[in-house]
């Protein structure tokens, strides 16, 4: 099978395309022909080192890519919920060690796959899975501490795959919303439902949010990195709290910021997804997708070979929507 491999970590340049033997399902698990692979930070983080100086081992060669639409292969022993040609989503556990999606097939346990939303091609499904049970264990999860209907939240980078279903989710639980963006996608943000826009560009974010919530938000959500956004902590009512998504490229001094919120009376999360329960997060995420309560971002398709060209791409920090690399033709 073709794969996009690296042997050493480094910028996007260390990854090539190369042909390896296709893995086999051990017990749990399934094997799945890709069709479309979402690009995430997260990929970029584990091909640069990043994540490996943060304690997330990595055993070399690898493939990265957490997220994956496409059709059940075969199934490992003990594997009873899907079977051969089943269309599905799936997500890696992140172990390090189980190749990812950027490739022809990828193997993963049974309980980090899911059926496609019935609603969706292969492509529009391959942004689901990670995006958005980012987006959804962030707003009602973090750490079971999930907003109620009539909270604020302010998500701060609400244009990118993330954000764009964060902002969805939020409005379906019947939260308030304020989002921040740049101006070319201030129109395309508010057609998510955002009940105020505030172009980053144009206006001081944190005097615009303190206008539009005198009383300071519920919760903060940063999908950008917590150094794009220095004074949010002073955006929150007493109590609130501050849940930075971890990113690529943003992440600041994460236990120095932690004590700092907590010496003021705040909460501060840096968040990461749950794999535990995400099929149970995946199930309500496909009914909000399958009776049109959200909808998938803008997407950008770029060939599997052109995995360099999206990961210079999602560095930047400047996506509208969501990447995805096209694997093989699966129809729709």
């Amino acid at each position: 099978m073709g794969a996009m491999l690296f042997d050493r970590f480094g910028d996007p340049n260390v990854m090539s395309l190369r042909e390896v033997p296709v893995p086999e399902p051990q017990q749990g698990e399934v094997l799945n022909r890709v069709g479309y692979a979402g690009v995430n930070p997260s990929d970029s983080k584990v091909r640069s080192g990043q994540s490996a100086r943060a304690g997330y081992n990595v055993t070399l060669p690898f493939v990265t890519g957490m997220d994956a639409a496409g059709v059940v292969e075969r199934t490992g022993v003990n594997v009873n919920e899907f079977k051969p040609g089943d269309r599905v989503i799936n997500w890696s556990s992140a172990d390090g060690k189980t190749w990812g999606s950027y490739a022809e097939f990828m193997r993963v346990s049974a309980t980090n796959v899911s059926l496609m939303p019935k609603s969706l091609t292969f492509v529009q499904a391959a942004v689901v899975p990670v995006a958005s049970l980012t987006a959804y264990q962030s707003l009602f999860h973090a750490q079971e501490g999930g907003m109620i209907p009539g909270q604020k939240v302010l998500i701060h980078g609400a244009a990118g795959g993330v954000g764009s279903f964060a902002v969805q989710f939020a409005k379906s639980g019947g939260l308030r919303v304020a989002t921040t963006c740049g101006t070319a996608n201030v129109e395309y943000v508010r057609s998510l439902g955002a009940d105020r826009v505030i172009d980053y560009q144009n206006e001081a974010v944190f005097q615009a949010d303190r206008d539009w919530s005198t009383e300071g938000g519920d919760v903060v959500l940063n999908v950008v990195g917590p150094v794009t956004l220095p004074q949010a902590l002073d955006m929150l009512r007493p109590t609130g709290r501050l849940v930075n998504i971890l990113t690529a490229t943003a992440d600041g001094d994460i236990e120095r910021d932690r004590q700092e919120a907590e010496r003021r009376g705040f909460q501060k999360l840096a968040f990461l997804v749950d794999f535990e329960p995400a099929q149970q997060s995946m199930c309500k995420i496909t009914n909000l997708i399958d009776r049109g309560s959200a909808h998938v971002p803008p997407i950008n398709v770029l060939p599997l070979e052109d995995a360099i060209r999206a990961h210079q791409t999602i560095e930047t920090d400047h996506v509208r929507g969501k990447l995805v690399l096209n694997v093989a033709d699966l129809g729709n």
